[in-house]
């Protein structure tokens, strides 16, 4: 019988895509982003999945072999090898059980013949396949199941990532629940240390730093965010210091050699912060 529930473990895909993306020319640093653009997803939402810490659909596996001209099968084993589909075949599903809408992965077969007992069936409802229990399903042609994979329990998190970076708790907090009730997925930190830390681990979309964390400046931040994954991310920074010379100078100059946008003074203007990373986005 042909199954492919191994073919589809998200880290197998994502070492697949990256292969492909080498073999076509596109650089390790522009991975991401390119992938990003051809599923239509955030940097930081594509550079998981090309990590395999997020799961691949099969619609994403065609688009991705699209873009590229390249067989689905480059990237999965979709179909045997002679082309020809034995008995089961994995399709993207919703499994209804006691009620509940479940995404998951069906591997359905051949249409069942009248009479036939089976504990789970898949019929196809305005050209989306769905999978019920025998006893509860709907009239049609129903399909044999072979096997049920049921996606992760939390819903992948598409909105773009921001990082937050202030030693004022209350400030960072503030900003970071404005952001998220205006759509992005903000997250505070309050240290340099634990900044970098998860920085290294997942680049952002984008970033909104205070100039001076503590007794030290954003700038090691800034430099780690421009040799990261995602180079090209908006900085946004923040400063209390533009009465300084010496601040002015020191963002003046973090301006002309990262790129970085402001300086936005504080108190934080939540609109004005707002405003600035929706045209980054061209929101």
């Amino acid at each position: 019988m042909y199954n492919n529930h191994q073919k589809f473990d998200s880290q197998s895909i994502a070492d697949k895509v990256r292969e492909l993306f080498s073999h076509h020319g596109i650089g390790k640093r522009q991975q991401a982003k390119e992938l990003s653009r051809i599923l239509e997803l955030s940097f930081s939402h594509a550079h998981r999945k090309l990590k395999g810490q997020s799961p691949w659909t099969l619609e994403q596996i065609n688009k991705v072999a699209a873009a590229l001209g390249e067989p689905p099968a480059a990237i999965a084993d979709i179909f045997p090898e002679n082309g020809v589909v034995t008995q089961s075949m994995a399709q993207d599903a919703i499994f209804w059980i006691a009620g509940t809408q479940l995404p998951c992965v069906g591997y359905i077969g051949a249409e069942l013949a009248e009479g036939q007992f089976v504990e789970f069936v898949a019929l196809q409802q305005e050209g989306n396949w769905m999978i019920y229990r025998a006893s509860e399903a709907p009239a049609g042609p129903h399909f044999c199941v072979d096997l049920i994979e049921l996606r992760p329990g939390s819903i992948e998190d598409e909105r773009l990532s921001i990082a937050v970076l202030d030693d004022a708790q209350q400030v960072a907090d503030e900003l970071t629940k404005y952001l998220n009730s205006q759509g992005f997925n903000a997250t505070a930190f309050y240290d340099v240390g634990s900044f970098c830390q998860a920085l290294s681990k997942s680049p952002f979309d984008g970033y909104v730093v205070d100039w001076l964390i503590g007794q030290e400046t954003a700038q090691k931040c800034i430099e780690t965010i421009r040799t990261s994954d995602h180079p090209d991310a908006p900085v946004l920074v923040l400063t209390g210091q533009l009465g300084t010379n010496l601040r002015e100078s020191e963002i003046a100059r973090a301006m002309r050699d990262y790129d970085v946008l402001g300086p936005y003074e504080k108190p934080v203007r939540l609109h004005v912060i707002e405003a600035a990373l929706q045209r980054c986005f061209n929101l």
